[in-house]
């Protein structure tokens, strides 16, 4: 099942199982994911998990939404390990069902690079 790994402050973060068709992202209570800063719009952004793929796309929020560094404009296909911008809320997509710990989790938001030796470390 596809995650994101959510920096909710300093040194702590949190894992959000995606939801299938969609999670919704934002700051309003009616979202499926609330992120609780004045940069992230009341209806931000949504994931969508599809048969193949998962991908991501802003809904046309004041403070945009990045992947990698790179506004999303349009859907944005998501990878593992993207690193993901919403307002200023810091965030990983993670694709597979590979185990992560609250110590894993936080060493993958703050060093990049990491996902890589995970997958190692899961690997067959």
């Amino acid at each position: 099942m596809p995650r994101l790994i959510v920096m909710t402050q300093p040194g702590k973060t949190r894992l959000v199982p995606l939801q299938t068709p969609d999670t919704r992202i934002g700051r309003a209570a009616t979202n499926d994911l609330v992120l609780d800063s004045e940069r992230v719009s009341r209806f931000h952004a949504v994931v969508t998990v599809g048969d193949a793929f998962v991908s991501i796309r802003d809904l046309d929020s004041r403070n945009g939404t990045t992947v990698n560094g790179s506004r999303v404009d349009e859907p944005q296909v998501l990878t593992n390990g993207d690193s993901i911008l919403i307002g200023d809320c810091q965030m990983r997509f993670l694709a597979g069902d590979q185990e992560v710990t609250p110590v894993e989790a936080l060493r993958l938001m703050t060093i990049p690079g990491l996902l890589v030796d995970l997958d190692k470390q899961n690997g067959p």
